[in-house]
């Protein structure tokens, strides 16, 4: 994934997808620079965004919401497979599925293999 410039996407985003993530949730697994959003006409409250390229050459446009801690997932308008498009998303940043707020109706998340249950070693007490 790399931080994109704006001119690279030339068509409208819209929203697919909001998740509950905090901000250092958010700079780790989303490793680009954001811009802040002070313009209470652009974003309903503070905000930090991004336009990121994917590794799959897909583009999604990301705000994050200081106040609500809300991450929103915007793609390209045209994307014909939107589901596609988000697990592409899923597949380099590891937002659990938990997270996910609200999805497109049209969109589907992609399913993860569950993790197996890590066993630890108890310590044994003398009888």
């Amino acid at each position: 994934m790399r931080r994109a410039k704006p001119q690279e996407l030339q068509e409208r985003a819209v929203p697919v997808m909001t998740a509950q993530v905090s901000e250092a949730e958010l700079l780790e697994w989303v490793p680009v620079q954001f811009d802040d959003i002070e313009d209470p006409l652009a974003t309903p409250e503070p905000s930090k965004g991004a336009l990121v390229e994917l590794e799959s050459g897909d583009y999604v446009v990301l705000f994050y919401g200081k106040d609500s801690g809300q991450l929103t997932v915007e793609i390209p308008e045209a994307t014909s497979d939107s589901s596609e498009l988000i697990a592409s998303f899923f597949s380099e940043v590891p937002l659990p599925l938990s997270r996910v707020l609200w999805r497109r109706a049209d969109t589907h998340l992609p399913k993860r293999a569950k993790r197996s249950a890590r066993r630890v070693a108890l310590p044994r007490t003398r009888k």
